[in-house]
């Protein structure tokens, strides 16, 4: 299993925009992904930030929807002028 992440500073007044922008575009991409067992996008108001934690069976199940996923990825950010690193873990521990 491996984790994806992205972390990206907005601002306060651009949380609801970019939530909106991910909740049409990215979104539908993520729930057509058999490969994604979860995703979480955690959000701090007062400071304008945004986590995407995207937990994936396997680099291989990530690498099946990339094409699709990372230039969809790549306009989301664009038309809010960011360039957000992405950043891949393997999953060591889990409790259920």
């Amino acid at each position: 299993m491996m984790a994806r992440t992205l972390r990206v500073e907005v601002g306060p007044e651009g949380i609801d925009s970019v939530l909106e922008a991910y909740r049409e575009d990215i979104r539908p991409i993520h729930h057509r992904s058999t490969g994604l067992r979860q995703h979480y996008v955690l959000v701090d108001r007062e400071q304008g930030r945004i986590e995407f934690v995207g937990i994936w069976e396997s680099d291989e199940a990530l690498a099946e929807v990339a094409p699709e996923l990372e230039p969809a990825r790549a306009r989301l950010w664009e038309r809010f002028g960011q360039d957000p690193e992405l950043a891949a873990y393997e999953v060591a521990d889990v409790l259920r």
